[in-house]
């Protein structure tokens, strides 16, 4: 575990995604080349964006790029906020009186679950942008 994997929790350079164990090989070798730090880094500040009202992972798929500069899919997106929820950064937004997640439309016919930051996702969230802005040399007080 590196510094910033300590520090984050994960580690926003770090290579590797989740593939079942039923895909093809090239699915395997693809999951290992993804920027899957990166791309959880991009989910935690958008989710900080949007706090408390939160975001499906199709939402989201449009914000998160890949190395390329492409947007992911939706089932990466979804992967990766999994992770994220493994690593307890992230959780569903459940309604007030059932307990469900609740759902918001995606495309027509269909819906997806609302995801936004656990307090320990927003201590995190918030570290990495000071530390953005930091490394950029903007103070603190210049930006929300």
């Amino acid at each position: 575990m590196g510094d910033q994997d300590t520090l984050w929790g994960f580690d926003p350079d770090g290579e590797g995604g989740k593939v079942g164990r039923l895909h093809p090989e090239t699915s395997k070798l693809a999951a290992k080349q993804v920027k899957s730090g990166s791309q959880k880094a991009q989910i935690l500040a958008l989710l900080r964006m949007s706090y408390p009202h939160g975001h499906t992972g199709y939402g989201l798929s449009e914000e998160v790029f890949n190395g390329a500069g492409r947007s992911i899919s939706p089932n990466q997106t979804c992967t990766r906020l999994q992770e994220l929820r493994e690593e307890g950064l992230v959780e569903r937004i459940p309604d007030v009186i059932t307990g469900e997640p609740l759902e918001e439309a995606t495309t027509p016919g269909n819906t997806g679950q609302l995801h936004r930051l656990t307090v320990k996702g927003m201590r995190v969230a918030s570290a990495m942008t000071e530390m953005t802005r930091w490394r950029k040399g903007f103070p603190s007080s210049q930006y929300p």
